[in-house]
Order: structure tokens, then C-alpha cells, then sequence
């Protein structure tokens, strides 16, 4: 039997946080991969629980990274904050592969582009310790910028887009393992639950109910990194749900869809009925963007029965020809009936936020002022984001039109919590400014 080790790797970045993160595609993997006849290893360089010592969690499951601040890269070195490793120990990490000696590959994923720096130094340690073990590199960063990957992290082998089916034709490929096709899945039902009984500790527990998305968000690169958008069936989801909640018996769910109320009569609205009729009791979560347009009463009422507690709400602005040209899912009058339908099921304000974001080309700050105000009036609070320009998504053509950024920038300077600083230093004291003044109204929300 072949054995794969699947390794998530570690952030570097100036700040990083465990908001419901799990690897899921690697989770999905590897439960392909023993449904095929593979052995597999894994390895978290995220792992809290690594270190021995109990880390803070907080109510819902979410709470910080081991961190440790290394060097910055020659790129970053003007930047005035401290960069960090996120995750385990370097020596940690080489005791675990060497426990895992035997492996016949090794599987590395990849999230934001600017990340990659924690992706390169796995990659070097694997060549060290598991000499001519062929390296698969896969995941977002991969998929967005596959030449930058080939050229600074040098894998073996590269996969780009959904990696489940694309790694067990991969590996047959590698060790000349013949293939059944007809025994790969057909839809979205016929994938295996994600593996988390990989995961060291468990905190909460992520559902994935659909891929893709139909939206083209301007800012977005979702189109590049999934499948056409498709949903699971509500039979489907709610097994998860009840195979998960009873095996490791953790009431914390975070959904991981980029569009969970697509289609809501046929799909989240019953899958939300199921777990109420099931008596499953859990807490439900969504760090995603909610589609604000499709929260009308009923569905209001059925996220509140049904225990759904962190509720972030797609915006982006306030401005009408800014949602028209980013091909914006909502609009004022969305986003207005649907904390008044949130707010009439039984939310508290404190309960509801709605994303904002800074810093687009040309985006002129009275802008942001502007939807920061707006959110505020309808008593909720604001969740202030800062635009990354994300490689080949229309923004970043626009960013690199006007001037902003050059088209070979180095993904390290696409980070979000530095890229005010790109094109003009200033905009960085101008957006700590931003971030306090929303700050403020959001205190005020909580205070009343």
C-alpha cells in the first residue's frame, strides 16, 4: 500500500488567526485517497495543540496561532510591524516527517498567494528529510499563480483547481497504479465526508454544502480556484452533519460556502429544517460574506431556530455605481430589509455584521466613510476589510491599469494588511484611522 502525507503548512505574515481554519480540501483528500487504497499521513504546521500547552479558545471554537517572529523578507523589510511564523515549531516539524519516513509522496496545500513563503520552507525541509519523494503541490496559491509556484517552490508535480479526483489520477500516473474511472465521483454526493479525524484537536467542525459560486465579483478569484458552482444534496449535508455531530460531539459548525443561500428553498432552508427536525444541536457559523438579497423573513426566522450564530453579511459599499461595477450581490435596500428581517426573527444588532471593504482602485476614502455610516444607521456592526489585489481578478487588472501595481508584483506585497503601503505610505495611517472609526460606531452598537 502506498502511503501520501498531506502536509498544511504554515502562515507567514504580520498577523494571522484561527477563524474556523481547518485544511478542508486536504481533509476531502485524504478521505479520497483511503477510499482509493492509499495510507495516509498528515501533518498540521497549524496545530494550537502541538506545543502541549492548552491555548486560548474562545466561545465559539476560534482563538490565535502559536506564533514566532522571524526575519522579514528583503521585500517587506520598510514595512514598521513584525513578521511571524504561524504554527508549530521548525523542529517540530522535522521530527514529523521523520516519523513518517515511509512515504511514497508527499501532498503540500496553499491558501493566500502572499503565504506562500511557509509553503517554500515545507517544501525545502521535505527535499532534506525525505530525499526523492516526489512533492505535489496543490490548493489556492497553486491554482492563481501556478508559474510563480513552479518557479520558487519547485514541487514535483503541480495541481491546480479541485484536487480530489486530479491527485488519484496523479498518483496512479506516478506509480503506474491501474484506474477504475467509473469509481470516481459523479457528483458532488459521491465524495467521501472530509477526514477530520486527522485533525490533532478538534475545536469546531467546517461544512462545505456547494463549490464555486455564480457570482463574478470584480475582487474575487473563486471562478479560478473551483468547480462551475453546484450544491450538495439536503440529504447529503444533513448525514454530515449527523455523522460528525455524533462522532466527535462538537456543537460549533462553520459553513465554508462562498454561496450557501443560492437556491435557499431548495437547499439551505431545508438543510436548516433537517437539523431542527433531527434535534442536532449545534451552533452554526459563516465567515463568508451572507447573501444579504436572499434573507427574507422565512429564512430569517429559520437561521434563528436553527441556532445560526455568527451572521457577516456580504456589502462591500454603499455606492451605487461601485455595487454595479464590481458586480455586487446586494444593494442598500437589500442589505436594510434583511437586518430589519434578522433584527424581527430575534437577532440582537450585536448579533449582525456587514462587510465593508477598503482600499479598491480609485475607491476614494469618503466612499468608505460613506458605507461605514450607512451600515451603522441600520444598528448593526461593520466588519472592515482591506482590499488585496488577488493575480488575474479584474481588480487587480484595474490596480494594474492605473498604475498601483506592476503585473509580475511579488505576491508578498498583494498582502492585505500592507498593501496601502504599495503605492502611497500615507494611506496607511489614513486606513489605521478608518479602522478606528469603525471601531468607534461599532462600540457604540454594543454599548446601546
Amino acid at each position: 500500500m502506498k502511503k501520501v502525507l498531506l502536509i498544511n503548512p504554515w502562515i507567514y505574515d504580520f498577523t494571522a488567526y484561527d477563524l474556523w481554519s481547518k485544511p478542508l480540501g486536504l481533509l476531502y483528500i485524504a478521505s479520497m485517497l483511503k477510499k482509493f487504497g492509499y495510507s495516509v499521513g498528515f501533518i498540521d504546521c497549524l496545530d494550537k495543540y502541538a506545543t502541549g500547552v492548552k491555548p486560548k479558545v474562545k466561545q465559539y471554537g476560534t482563538g490565535k496561532f502559536n506564533r514566532n517572529v522571524i526575519e522579514k523578507p528583503k521585500i517587506l523589510k520598510h514595512i514598521p510591524r513584525n513578521y511571524a511564523r504561524y504554527g508549530i515549531a521548525e523542529s517540530n516539524f522535522i521530527e514529523l516527517l521523520q516519523k513518517h519516513s515511509d512515504s511514497d509522496a508527499v501532498l503540500v496545500t496553499s491558501i493566500m498567494t502572499y503565504w506562500y513563503p511557509g509553503v517554500k520552507r515545507v517544501v525545502e525541509l521535505v527535499r532534506e528529510h525525505l530525499a526523492d519523494v516526489p512533492i505535489i503541490l496543490g490548493g489556492i496559491y497553486s491554482t492563481i499563480i501556478p508559474e510563480h509556484a513552479e518557479k520558487i517552490i519547485q514541487p514535483d508535480y503541480i495541481i491546480t483547481g479541485p484536487g480530489e479526483i486530479k491527485i488519484i489520477r496523479l498518483l496512479s500516473e506516478i506509480f503506474d497504479i491501474s484506474l477504475d474511472e467509473s469509481k470516481l465521483p459523479q457528483s458532488l454526493d459521491d465524495y467521501p465526508f472530509p477526514d477530520f479525524s486527522l485533525i490533532n484537536h478538534l475545536d469546531y467542525l467546517v461544512i462545505l454544502t456547494s463549490r464555486g459560486c455564480p457570482y463574478n465579483c470584480s475582487f474575487c478569484a473563486q471562478k479560478m480556484v473551483s468547480m462551475p458552482f453546484c450544491q450538495r444534496s439536503v440529504d447529503n449535508v444533513l448525514a454530515e452533519f449527523e455523522y460528525h455531530y455524533e462522532k466527535f460531539g462538537l456543537k460549533d459548525f462553520a459553513f465554508y460556502d462562498d454561496a450557501l443561500f443560492i437556491n435557499k428553498k431548495t437547499h439551505i432552508e431545508p438543510i436548516l429544517k433537517g437539523l431542527l427536525e433531527r434535534n442536532i444541536d449545534v451552533r452554526l457559523h459563516s465567515p463568508n460574506g451572507l447573501f444579504a438579497r436572499q434573507i427574507d423573513e422565512t429564512l430569517a426566522n429559520l437561521m434563528f431556530e436553527s441556532n445560526f450564530r455568527t451572521v457577516r453579511l456580504s456589502f462591500e459599499t454603499s455606492n451605487l455605481a461601485r455595487q454595479k461595477d464590481i458586480c455586487s450581490k446586494v444593494n442598500n435596500f437589500d442589505l436594510a430589509r434583511a437586518v430589519r428581517n434578522l433584527m424581527d426573527a430575534g437577532y440582537e444588532p450585536q448579533d449582525i455584521s456587514a462587510y465593508v471593504i477598503m482600499g479598491l482602485p480609485g475607491q476614494p476614502i469618503s466612499e468608505v466613510e460613506q458605507s461605514m455610516e450607512f451600515v451603522h444607521s441600520l444598528g448593526i456592526n461593520i466588519r472592515l476589510t482591506s482590499f488585496s489585489p488577488i493575480h488575474r481578478t479584474a481588480e487587480f487588472q484595474r490596480a494594474v491599469n492605473m498604475g498601483y501595481i506592476s503585473p509580475h508584483i511579488d505576491p508578498l506585497l498583494t498582502n492585505k494588511s500592507i498593501y496601502p503601503l504599495v503605492d502611497n505610505p500615507d494611506k496607511f495611517e489614513i486606513f489605521r484611522q478608518l479602522r478606528n472609526r469603525a471601531g468607534e460606531l461599532n462600540k457604540k452598537i454594543r454599548s446601546n
